[in-house]
């Protein structure tokens, strides 16, 4: 809509104010350009408002009235805007708007029914109005795929945004089954001899099952540092895949890294990794900036509309830092939204809200 007002607008106007014999028929004009505006406004993908044939019948009324009045000769245009806009989704496009074209040229005959023919008259309210509607329906045209093509980009990128997440969810699902799938068989198999043995043998049997325990305590521990990013996590690895994510997205990103070798709370990099995919999943940023120091992690990106709802993961994330002594920090000043998670501070730790078994 803006490429098609500002090649075609400012050359109609001036042509309505030179050409407009009297203020009224200026008048009217221009009520057939703000009616045609309105069409532009709500020109969409899926479809085009219902008082668009009202628009192009009474566009094309001024256009015929001022064939015969020899009044306005640029009064073709909303006429051509409205149709070129009406048909430029049509199977066969080209062929009806040359069609389309012939017959505002047409109307324009009209000006030379009772009036003397000459060839400026037929330059003038055939010629012109016939090459003007071509070059409006290729402007429209032009529009219409530069729309098409930013809308297929901006599927392409929610579809790899969506990915991405996919993929990480694949790549956590992984880790679970290696910490799990081995451990859960081996305790079936175990509790299989224990029930065996329990009369013949409680001795054995009770080895068996204190096995059993220590195994089930093994991977209760080992999922909990997956789930809490203390299982293989690193900051600056998380960085680098969190550029790699965002850019794979189409986000342009910013990281700016001050770790380098010094070791970091697993913490900030568990941060950094659900900062990364809550944005890719609820929001939808040109540009995200990464922050990262031994002790430090903040994420900003430029994608949030309104206030975000409350998401569990950086609750049970702020829980931890604060019990270890931390804080996550949350800002939204829409459209812009930052997590930021700090481990320098000396704050008191907190105990936890239940105990680890019940947490469980």
């Amino acid at each position: 809509m803006i490429t098609a007002v500002a090649a075609i607008g400012p050359l109609s106007v001036v042509g309505v104010a030179i050409t407009a014999p009297s203020w009224w028929e200026g008048v009217i004009a221009a009520t057939g350009y703000l009616l045609t505006l309105g069409i532009l406004r709500e020109w969409s993908l899926e479809g085009y408002p219902r008082r668009a044939m009202f628009a192009l019948t009474f566009t094309g009324v001024v256009w015929a009235c001022g064939a015969l009045t020899l009044t306005s000769p640029v009064s073709f245009v909303p006429f051509s805007l409205v149709g070129a806009v009406l048909l430029a989704r049509t199977r066969a496009r080209k062929r009806w708007l040359i069609a389309f074209a012939l017959g505002v040229a047409a109307i324009g005959v009209c000006a030379l029914i009772f009036h003397p023919v000459t060839w400026k008259l037929a330059f003038v309210w055939v010629l012109v109005p016939a090459l003007g509607t071509i070059f409006i329906a290729g402007v429209i045209l032009l529009s219409e795929n530069i729309w098409l093509l930013v809308r297929r980009l901006e599927r392409a990128r929610e579809t790899e945004a969506e990915l991405a997440v996919a993929n990480e969810r694949i790549r956590f699902a992984g880790d679970l089954h290696d910490i799990q799938g081995h451990t859960l068989h081996v305790i079936k198999l175990k509790a299989a001899v224990a029930e065996k043995l329990l009369r013949t043998e409680p001795a054995r049997s009770e080895a068996e099952l204190a096995e059993i325990r220590r195994l089930t305590d093994e991977t209760i521990t080992a999922t909990k540092d997956l789930v809490y990013a203390h299982h293989q996590l690193n900051l600056l690895a998380e960085v680098e895949n969190a550029k790699r994510l965002c850019e794979a997205a189409g986000i342009t990103v910013r990281a700016q890294i001050e770790v380098g070798s010094t070791a970091s709370n697993p913490l900030l990099a568990h941060t950094l990794r659900e900062a990364t995919t809550n944005l890719l999943r609820h929001a939808r940023p040109s540009f995200v900036s990464i922050r990262a120091t031994p002790t430090t992690v903040s994420v900003t990106n430029d994608g949030v509309d309104t206030d975000p709802r409350s998401l569990s993961g950086l609750a049970r994330l702020r829980e931890r830092l604060e019990h270890t002594g931390g804080l996550l920090t949350i800002e939204s000043s829409p459209p812009t939204f930052t997590i930021q998670a700090r481990t320098d501070l000396d704050l008191p730790a907190r105990p936890p809200a239940c105990p680890p078994e019940d947490a469980q």
